[in-house]
């Protein structure tokens, strides 16, 4: 046989094994659960949360590390109670932050979607920046579908190859891991006494499992150095990267993934607030509003102009998320029926007993 058929077999065959890698099927959960680095763990939680935890999820936040350091749901849920907020059942209303550390509007659809198609949601709260980031969110193969990764625009899409070579190998592995998920670490199964509650709070210390990440966000960065290191920031800021005939395609990317949220967020009757959260020194608003089509933004610019409240330059510290969240409580409060008197109607409950776990996390 001639070398050229030789190797026109073995490019066949190769095909063949990576197409069939690629449809090997594996359980959701374990893919969730998969990524296991860091802050990022908190993807298996997040799955737990949307799927197996039956408390309500009336406001659901989703964005980046800005959000997931910068918000405890907690605070926000108690402030929206006592400003009198109720849901149709008369109930407090729930808050739950969805936030993952990094930017990319990807991962943001991938988060969104599991949520509003799994539970009745009130609204959504999408964290915006300064101007949106171009690029995909490096972790986006982890949690997507296969149809989510073969399916994502290739056009200006920095990470989109590296994504589809990934894929059959990330197949292949799923599919093993869902055999027998507790070889592996995993859960196969959810189990109330191991799950970290249906509120998380990473204000003052990023946790996952009841294990802390970090060191207490207790600390301020000193003014001047804050100062500088905006300063240093907005010079490098480069807000188009490509000629002008082609920067309507610069942000082609989020603006893409921006849209799938909205279309299905309007399609299940879900209302849809952004929240500008910068970093520090950062102008007050959005340099280009067109991507978020009018709807309305949440601001707190008094908060981020406060150099006291920030751990760095890009997050709050927690005595800032405290102040943010009770903002948050009451801005969002009136989204929801207003209890007759708030001051005399009692505790706030959402209906349902805390979850118990054998792993608490206790704030110091």
């Amino acid at each position: 046989m001639r070398p050229q058929a030789l190797f026109a077999i073995g490019a066949a065959a190769l095909a063949a094994t990576l197409v069939g890698m690629t449809l090997l099927p594996h359980k959701p959960y374990v893919r969730w659960q998969n990524l296991r680095a860091e802050a990022y763990a908190r993807l298996g939680w997040i799955y737990e949360r949307v799927h197996y935890d039956p408390t309500p999820v009336d406001v659901a936040f989703v964005g980046t590390s800005h959000t997931m350091n910068g918000v405890d749901a907690a605070v926000v849920a108690q402030a929206m109670g006592a400003a009198g907020a109720r849901t149709p059942a008369g109930q407090c209303p729930t808050a739950t932050n969805f936030a993952m550390p990094n930017y990319g509007r990807s991962l943001h659809w991938v988060v969104a979607r599991e949520i509003l198609e799994t539970k009745p949601v009130k609204l959504l709260v999408l964290e915006v920046i300064e101007n949106e980031s171009r690029k995909p969110h490096p972790q986006f193969v982890h949690a997507a579908t296969t149809r989510d990764v073969l399916t994502a625009p290739a056009l200006v899409n920095l990470n989109y190859f590296n994504d589809i070579v990934r894929l059959p190998f990330r197949q292949a592995s799923l599919a093993v891991e869902s055999l027998a998920p507790e070889q592996f670490g995993l859960k196969s199964r959810f189990d109330p006494a191991d799950y970290d509650g249906s509120t998380v709070d990473n204000t003052r210390v990023v946790n996952v499992n009841g294990q802390a990440l970090t060191p207490e966000r207790n600390t301020s960065l000193p003014a001047a150095e804050l100062d500088d290191e905006a300063e240093q920031n907005l010079r490098n800021k480069n807000l188009h990267m490509l000629p002008k005939p082609l920067q309507s395609l610069e942000f082609a990317l989020p603006r893409y993934y921006l849209r799938r949220i909205l279309d299905l967020a309007d399609k299940k009757g879900v209302r849809v607030v952004f929240l500008y959260l910068p970093g520090y020194g950062q102008p007050p608003q959005p340099y280009d509003m067109s991507d978020y089509q009018g709807r309305e933004m949440l601001k707190v610019n008094d908060i981020l102009a406060d150099r006291s409240l920030w751990f760095d330059v890009h997050h709050l510290n927690a005595e800032g998320a405290h102040r943010l969240s009770e903002r948050l409580g009451g801005l969002l409060a009136p989204e929801f029926h207003a209890a007759p008197n708030p001051a005399t109607s009692g505790a706030c409950s959402n209906g349902l007993p805390p979850r118990p776990s054998l792993k608490p996390f206790h704030k110091p």
